[in-house]
């Protein structure tokens, strides 16, 4: 994305990955979506005593209500969910939010904030901002900046691996939408209401079946070094 010719090829290529990602939403909805869903809240709340909910669930971690809105139990987090106020204990997410545009992801935090029991979390992990520019420019770290440029890899020639091409590409390919960091989260989530805004380490999750989730399915460490994880509690 960040190497298109021009204004009106940039405008073809969002345009043509928005119609297919309705697409597919609107299949998986049709097939996944409706009694389906439904049910499957309902027998998931029946057998499970705490209500953890995995958005964005490419894999599912075991006794969470695994959510994937291209897949099995479609739901979309940019509108109200399927989950009454005041009803789940956890809410995770990883790389999920930055797909969405700034007044989305205000929503999508509010909504959790509605359906989350007093004290219960939100775990979010995201690329943030200021630990890329970080890794990028200022701890003079080699070994993890180069790291990081692997990354680059998939959207970029060798001659491209630089910082300024990562930075770019950050904000414009993958899908992204809103890049934030630590300071966007405290003061937004201050504003809803949540208690406490923490950051901890990627890999000490307070949930012991989200970290066997990320040591299985999150090796890279160069999504390590651009992934920040904020716990939100209610």
């Amino acid at each position: 994305m960040i190497n298109v010719p021009n204004e009106f090829n940039f405008l073809l290529l969002n345009l043509r990955a928005y119609i297919s990602f309705k697409i597919k939403c609107l299949v998986a909805y049709i097939f996944n979506g409706h009694f389906f869903r439904k049910k499957n809240i309902i027998d998931y709340i029946k057998t499970n005593k705490r209500i953890k909910i995995h958005f964005g669930s490419t894999h599912e971690i075991p006794g969470f209500f695994n959510s994937q809105i291209l897949g099995k139990n479609p739901i979309n987090i940019t509108k109200k969910t399927p989950f009454e106020n005041n009803t789940v204990d956890t809410i995770f997410s990883t790389h999920v939010i930055e797909h969405l545009h700034k007044n989305e992801i205000l929503f999508f935090l509010k909504e959790c904030y509605r359906i989350l029991k007093p004290g219960g979390v939100n775990i979010i992990m995201t690329p943030s901002i200021s630990k890329i520019v970080k890794t990028l420019y200022i701890d003079n770290e080699i070994k993890n900046r180069d790291y990081l440029l692997e990354r680059q890899k998939k959207w970029a020639s060798n001659t491209e691996l630089n910082s300024c091409s990562y930075i770019n590409g950050v904000f414009r390919n993958y899908g992204h939408r809103f890049i934030l960091d630590s300071s966007f989260i405290k003061k937004e989530c201050e504003k809803i209401g949540y208690k406490n805004i923490d950051v901890c380490k990627n890999f000490e999750n307070p949930d012991k079946n989200i970290n066997l989730y990320l040591k299985e399915h999150k090796k890279d460490y160069g999504w390590d070094l651009e992934t920040e994880t904020f716990l939100l509690f209610k």
